[in-house]
């Protein structure tokens, strides 16, 4: 038992400080904090957090390990997704840069707490990072006897960890000295994370390895 909770402990530090490396999700969390909506912020945080957990839970039962191994091409599919997806969200933050409103603004004031979750939601599923991340640190941190039960509690505490790390980075973003300066038109700092989602895009093609999610 005192292995099992060596295990869980290092586990959750290792993902603590996983999360604040760059990915998919930390530029997706980025990008709607700058909106200085506390409601899209948290949004954000818990729809990543799910996807935190989903894939946490999956590979420490060993689902995502048959599945990349019985299923060889869904990690390729998913790396496409991932990389499509990351090329409209540049796309979308990218084409303000040369229009009168900044979309990141507009689209955390129009819309809700569920509508930035289910796109968190969307970015963490597709997001083979997370998906090598979370199956290395499974191989590393359990052994094959690990008990349904112990996988729960490790995911239940991973979903905590990330659903306040990423709350504060979309608040720190938020914070209304950046979001004021976030929300002038034709701001730099479009084509700037435009340009950060077109380097994910590529980098999630040359994904062999676990990183950070």
């Amino acid at each position: 038992m005192y292995e099992v909770f060596l295990a869980l402990l290092s586990g959750w530090i290792v993902f603590y400080f996983a999360v604040f490396l760059p990915g998919p999700n930390t530029f997706f969390v980025a990008s709607v904090g700058m909106g200085g909506n506390k409601h899209q912020i948290w949004g954000a945080a818990t729809g990543t957090a799910i996807g935190s957990f989903t894939w946490c839970l999956l590979s420490t039962t060993g689902i995502s390990f048959l599945i990349s191994n019985l299923m060889g091409w869904g990690f390729l599919l998913l790396k496409i997704l991932a990389s499509l997806y990351m090329l409209y969200l540049a796309y979308q933050i990218g084409k303000q840069y040369f229009s009168n409103e900044n979309q990141i603004i507009k689209s955390t004031n129009e819309k809700n707490f569920f509508y930035s979750m289910r796109k968190a939601i969307i970015v963490a599923y597709t997001n083979p990072k997370a998906f090598a991340f979370w199956s290395a640190l499974a191989t590393i941190k359990f052994s094959d006897n690990l008990t349904f039960n112990i996988a729960l509690i490790f995911a239940t505490g991973s979903f905590f960890i990330s659903a306040m790390n990423y709350s504060i980075i979309g608040h720190f973003f938020g914070i209304k000295k950046f979001s004021n300066y976030f929300n002038r038109p034709k701001n730099i700092v479009n084509l700037i994370f435009a340009g950060l989602f077109i380097f994910v895009a590529v980098e999630i093609w040359l994904l062999n390895e676990a990183k950070g999610p």
